[in-house]
């Protein structure tokens, strides 16, 4: 495994800070504290940017002079693969689902500033991604370029290694914890800590609690990870109780969609104690985690430990939905 870690490229700030909420783990009645994973890195920050060394030390072993990827067309996957690009002196191609706004904002905004090439595709266009994709490396080739496809999230067992090496951090850092809680957008991060747990025997409970889908389509990927990481890398991941693990009762009105509820307890979080989580996945999962310490299955007094996985510029292109809340008087 540490050979394996190794073989990547250093574009985060790492390891990443601990911090300690304490208005908040009164309040809560837990032991708050948090991996500051938006601190990985300025533009790029976020989850992604850990999945991006490793995937990057790939492309490049495979002499690729542009990366391609797909997203939404708020994605803070794609905005950290246009740095990763930018940084680094090579092409990007952005495969977006959705119609392209005639004003970029967050995301797609800092997109065209890094020169990201962006192509916009229906939604049912979109389901046939894998085709989508070929295509546009089919013709990239033709023009002389060394295309190298990432999906969708860079979740697959080469990105997940980023979330392997935060378990190895952790331990590290000799701070035990009783749980730790994730988003589920495409499960890279999830099994990416799961893997990392059971090698560093690191004996956290951990929670993914899903902010689109399913149980069923997270364990169908996180399966299909587990297979890479075995094909690739003669890696284990024991996938039993990875069920247990998820909850997918907090996606809400649906991927990327809010309840006025929902920006509340944003702006909650944001003034008890300056903790600014995004819309799409952090506070989702963070309401997840609210609700099993109201359940019981985080005790009072244990410590949790949330992944704070990113995604602030995405905020920016949500402030419509928000304005009228802010101005309302507590």
């Amino acid at each position: 495994m540490e050979n394996i870690l190794k073989q990547r490229i250093e574009l985060a700030y790492l390891p990443t800070p601990i911090h300690y909420y304490p208005r908040l783990s009164e309040q809560l009645g837990f032991e708050l504290f948090v991996k500051r994973d938006d601190l990985t890195e300025s533009t790029a920050s976020g989850n992604k940017i850990r999945k991006m060394e490793y995937v990057l030390y790939e492309a490049l072993q495979q002499g690729a002079d542009t990366l391609v990827t797909c997203g939404g067309i708020q994605s803070n996957h794609c905005r950290a693969v246009a740095w990763t690009a930018a940084k680094m002196g090579l092409h990007c191609v952005l495969l977006l689902r959705g119609e392209q706004p005639e004003h970029p904002e967050g995301n797609l905004f800092f997109d065209y500033l890094l020169g990201a090439e962006a192509r916009f595709y229906t939604v049912a266009q979109f389901k046939s991604i894998s085709t989508l994709a070929d295509k546009v490396c089919a013709e990239l080739r033709a023009q002389g370029r060394k295309p190298f496809w990432i999906p969708m999230g860079a979740s697959t067992a080469t990105g997940s290694l980023g979330y392997v090496r935060m378990i190895k951090e952790i331990k590290e850092a000799g701070s035990p914890f009783d749980h730790i809680y994730c988003a589920l957008g495409s499960g890279g991060t999830f099994a990416g800590i799961l893997l990392g747990a059971q090698y560093y025997e690191w004996r956290a409970v951990t929670r993914g609690i899903a902010v689109c889908d399913d149980i069923a389509y997270f364990m169908a990927e996180t399966d299909r990870i587990r297979r890479e990481f075995r094909e690739q890398y003669d890696l284990h991941l024991d996938l039993t109780g990875a069920a247990q693990s998820m909850d997918d009762r907090f996606v809400g009105r649906g991927y990327a969609l809010n309840t006025e509820q929902e920006w509340r307890q944003l702006l909650f979080l944001a003034r008890a104690e300056g903790l600014i989580l995004d819309p799409v996945y952090t506070l989702k999962a963070f309401l997840g985690l609210i609700a099993h310490s109201r359940q019981g299955l985080v005790k009072k007094d244990q410590k949790v430990l949330f992944v704070h996985s990113g995604g602030h510029l995405g905020l920016l292109a949500k402030h419509a939905e928000v304005e009228s809340i802010l101005n309302q008087k507590e």
